[in-house]
């Protein structure tokens, strides 16, 4: 079967899609680094989920309770919004 005007070459895909962790606001990260000193295991949990998603509605509500207290983020003012999307944490593109 001969192809009519030749074959179109894929285009690269390059995406520069960051996870979470990149997306942290300096002060929520800075935050998570010295309490994972104080808490060890809960820190690398949760850093190494924040790398594995790239999503704030993929963490479960015991991530997004452990984010907030590790990054000793005062939840009590959030608005719908900030649990839903994360801003209050999150640099916003």
């Amino acid at each position: 079967m001969r192809r009519i005007g030749g074959s179109i070459p894929p285009l690269p895909l390059k995406l520069n899609i960051m996870n979470l962790y990149e997306r942290l606001k300096p002060e929520v990260k800075k935050a998570i680094k010295v309490n994972a000193k104080k808490y060890p295991h809960s820190g690398r949990i949760l850093i190494a989920k924040l790398h594995l998603h790239t999503m704030f509605h993929e963490l479960t509500m015991g991530d997004i309770r452990d984010l907030i207290n590790l990054s000793d983020t005062n939840d009590t003012k959030w608005d719908t919004i900030n649990w839903k999307y994360g801003d209050k944490l999150f640099k916003v593109d």
